[in-house]
């Protein structure tokens, strides 16, 4: 951010304290797209230059109640302005505006570092700076093997009926003898704590890999990692650091480890503080589909740079891909009844092996795949969501700008078809809120930030096939919600915005002993529901847009994920892409 800004601090919903009257993207605005503010106060409006020339004037503005957020607000368009710094007067308060050429270039190429803050691994001072730390998780891992011991029946009692049919979900059973103990290298740390997680991480090298492949101009800056200045891009290097950790991830009779993770939560101490034992949890079959799926799409990607790893991408996908074939039922995972790390449960397969399908045709380009990728389709339709529950999405990616045509029929004309109604959705979800943002008033869930991401991604693939202004606009919006235009006047991203998150449930940045926390990581954001009791508490009665705290221990609100941090590098590098000369 700016160092001649105050950087100011998050304000408590539960305590009245006021909120500014104007709200605006903080890190500002391109001269030649929207550029959108909300005002919560009716009356006059002015816009000056920075020589106090009048610019627009909006006279009368009229607020209307916001249901999400409890405010009422008027969403102004600043039209078309030269680079420069405005000022917009009115409600008794003034606030600046920023345009300039490339407003996102920097918070683009954050969030993508981000990720290599995320690295299990040693992070060096010449590219961590005072982020640095020793190697981490350098012990060997085992593959979890303990039986599932009986539960007795008076605890069965008081489980309710939703545990006890998760808990009947039977576990994957062991393949062969159990392997040696092993080092396994690499890969993100997921979100706040230090599970490394095959299906989330596979997806979040989806976004990433298309964004690359899309908004080149708008991703591919040196970013100061190990990699940089190797002659692959730096986007391509980081997201390789992942993949490099998938591909140790696949069992011998192919398919994947569903996570590699210690059999509890750490406390939040440094990375390499945490040396209890990681085990190689069981098998599933979302993460075996979600690897196959990132690794053909890497396949392609990769192959100008290194046909040798291309290669090793493809062929450990192929064998994943018979895996799956093999096992054609769906069995949701659950976590052994001792092992306590994040489950990302998910009940139904069929996205997954579509999008595997998917990208497997387009690597291959044999019938098989396309067959396959085509009985899926039936399946799926949830094709505007990409997060790690649902990754339709980015099978339709797949369909829509690699395949085309290729797809034929079904694989393109219908899911295009499908795909652009669906995504209207999104734009009318857009319209009905008082910020634009692409998050139902009943939607704020753990991780909205996702909702709204995913809906910018949705609406920037329907611009980029119809050519839509207005969905290019509303996905816009989305992008300055994340960056400060929001009920709270808060940037969810670190290090970037005048008011921005601070304190992330997030251990290097709680442990470090840092004022400031690791930069470019994005915030889940405001979460109405499945709250921890304290939080059902302190915000009873908060509108959902304002029901969120930053600090340090609500990660029902505050955490945050790489999964969180990739669409918005792709709806980021779309934009920044845009601006590019």
């Amino acid at each position: 951010m700016d160092k001649g800004k105050k950087l100011l601090r998050w304000q408590d919903p539960t305590k009245g304290e006021p909120l500014p009257v104007i709200r605006v993207n903080q890190l500002g605005y391109a001269p030649e797209l929207s550029k959108k503010v909300v005002v919560t106060v009716d009356g006059d409006y002015t816009l000056t230059d920075g020589n106090g020339t009048e610019i627009r004037h909006f006279p009368k503005v009229e607020t209307k109640p916001d249901e999400a957020s409890g405010d009422r607000v008027a969403m102004l368009e600043l039209g078309a302005l030269a680079p420069g710094t405005y000022t917009l007067a009115g409600g008794g308060e003034r606030r600046e505006i920023e345009v300039t050429g490339r407003p996102w270039q920097a918070v683009t190429n954050a969030l993508i570092k981000g990720l290599y803050y995320q690295r299990c691994d040693e992070l060096t001072e010449e590219h961590a700076g005072v982020y640095k730390h020793p190697a981490c998780h350098t012990g060997l891992v085992e593959e979890w093997r303990k039986p599932e011991p009986p539960i007795p029946e008076e605890i069965k009692a008081k489980i309710p009926p939703h545990f006890l049919r998760l808990l009947s979900i039977p576990v994957e059973e062991p393949y062969g003898e159990a392997p040696a103990p092993r080092r396994i290298k690499g890969g993100w740390h997921d979100a706040g704590d230090y599970g490394k997680y095959v299906g989330p991480g596979a997806v979040t090298v989806g976004h990433l890999l298309y964004a690359w492949k899309l908004f080149p101009q708008g991703c591919s800056d040196e970013l100061n990692i190990p990699e940089s200045g190797n002659g692959v891009p730096d986007i391509l290097n980081e997201t390789r650091f992942e993949l490099e950790w998938i591909l140790q991830m696949q069992r011998a009779d192919g398919a994947f480890y569903h996570k590699l993770t210690t059999d509890h939560f750490p406390p939040f101490i440094m990375p390499e503080e945490d040396t209890r034992q990681e085990y190689l949890s069981p098998i599933s079959r979302t993460a075996t589909g979600d690897a196959v799926a990132a690794l053909a799409l890497a396949a392609r990607v990769y192959r100008p740079y290194d046909a040798d790893f291309a290669d090793k991408c493809l062929s450990t996908a192929l064998f994943g891909w018979k895996w799956l074939a093999e096992h054609p039922e769906t069995r949701p995972y659950r976590n052994p009844f001792e092992l306590q790390s994040g489950m990302y449960g998910d009940a139904d397969d069929h996205d997954e092996r579509f999008w595997a399908a998917c990208e497997l045709y387009a690597t291959t380009g044999e019938e098989e795949y396309r067959e396959a990728a085509e009985g899926f389709y039936r399946e799926v339709r949830k094709l505007t969501l990409f997060g790690w529950a649902d990754v339709s999405g980015l099978g339709a990616l797949c369909c829509l700008f690699d395949l085309k045509e290729k797809g034929g029929e079904l694989l393109y004309d219908d899911l295009k078809q499908a795909f652009l109604r669906r995504s209207e959705w999104a734009l009318l979800v857009s319209k009905a809120s008082g910020y634009g943002t692409a998050i139902p008033a009943t939607d704020y869930v753990w991780g909205s930030i996702l909702t709204a991401m995913s809906n910018a991604m949705a609406m920037i693939m329907n611009t980029l096939l119809t050519g839509r202004e207005d969905m290019r606009d509303a996905a816009l919006v989305q992008l300055d919600y994340a960056l400060g235009l929001n009920a709270l006047d808060i940037s969810f991203v670190t290090g970037y915005g005048e008011r921005q998150v601070m304190f992330p449930h997030h251990r290097p940045s709680g442990a470090d002993g840092i004022e400031m926390p690791v930069p470019g990581l994005i915030s889940g954001g405001p979460n109405g529901k499945m709250n921890y009791p304290n939080v059902k508490d302190r915000l009873a009665n908060v509108p959902p847009a304002k029901h969120y705290i930053d600090e340090t221990e609500f990660a029902d609100m505050n955490e945050i994920a790489i999964y969180w941090n990739s669409p918005t590098v792709f709806t980021a590098a779309y934009f920044n892409g845009l601006t590019a000369e």
